[in-house]
């Protein structure tokens, strides 16, 4: 690793023993939950990240959102899983598998060129992937270098496009929650990220909000990408998804941006909020097998 990415390095976890607590935590619900998938570790320019394959398909390469990864994306990995070939990545400097140390600088340039290592790792024989980036892992999608290598972007509740907007229900929720983790507080975060709607994987999500804060540094939101970064994917085909009730990426904030920079449509779930990936996760994979016949069509 290069010397400025030494020096923009911050450990994520707090201890050595917590670090152990949230891996052997997302292990144990990745073998659960998804017995069959091939699990395995890569080293990229960003450190060692790690890799949950499952599925026969075309391929689709998932990007989780602040605090999630692959062992907390099951519900999105199963609707996906039925038509693609899945492969979700735990980002670097996230709770989970991969390295637990986090960017600070440059992070456009660095994410662009670890993506560009990752992607070679999956990328096989047939049409080129598609890249699903959810809240986070959008904006870490939008880094990419475009090109033929990349079949199509669909941007779940994306970060990138705009700033984080946090309410004051929100903002309520969340700060007992980072001051002093309990189920209940996990729970009461949870619900007000899905705005009232049923979370299919609440009782695991519920647990895991509950060790994160205990033993993670958590990250905040990123700011809004350059606007050369984002306008540079207008000729790749695009879908932003959201829900109509997202307090911190609502649908009217996104629409305009992504029809102007990325001149992509924005689709709107009803009756759901920031957390669509686990209360509607059958409508992105929707929106991904449309994508991808339109990228099948194009090849």
């Amino acid at each position: 690793m290069d010397a400025a990415v030494e020096r923009a390095d911050m450990e994520i976890y707090r201890s050595a023993s917590g670090r152990q607590v949230i891996q052997d935590w997302c292990t144990h619900e990745l073998e659960r939950v998804l017995p069959t998938a091939d699990l395995r570790t890569v080293a990229t320019p960003l450190g060692p990240t790690h890799l949950t394959t499952v599925g026969v398909g075309p391929n689709v390469v998932l990007l989780p959102g602040t605090n999630f990864g692959a062992a907390t994306s099951t519900p999105l990995i199963a609707a996906l899983a039925g038509a693609f070939r899945v492969t979700t990545v735990d980002l670097p400097g996230q709770p989970g598998l991969s390295c637990g140390t986090r960017l600070q600088d440059n992070l456009v340039a660095q994410h662009r060129r670890w993506l560009a290592h990752v992607l070679g790792e999956i990328s096989g024989s047939g049409q080129p992937p598609l890249v699903i980036g959810e809240s986070l892992g959008a904006a870490v999608a939008l880094c990419a270098e475009p090109g033929p290598h990349i079949g199509g972007l669909i941007l779940v509740v994306p970060a990138g496009l705009v700033g984080a907007r946090v309410d004051v229900r929100t903002l309520a929720a969340t700060l007992p929650w980072l001051l002093r983790p309990t189920r209940p507080r996990a729970g009461r975060l949870l619900a007000t990220m899905a705005s009232g709607a049923a979370i299919l994987d609440a009782n695991q999500l519920t647990e895991w909000m509950t060790l994160v804060p205990e033993h993670v540094r958590s990250s905040l939101a990123p700011a809004p990408l350059p606007n050369p970064v984002l306008s540079a994917w207008r000729n790749t085909p695009c879908q932003v998804v959201v829900g109509a009730r997202d307090r911190i990426y609502g649908p009217h904030r996104l629409a305009d941006p992504a029809q102007k920079l990325l001149h992509c449509s924005t689709t709107v779930v009803p009756d759901a909020g920031h957390l669509l990936t686990h209360t509607a996760p059958y409508a992105v994979a929707q929106v991904a097998s449309k994508l991808s016949r339109l990228v099948g069509g194009a090849t």
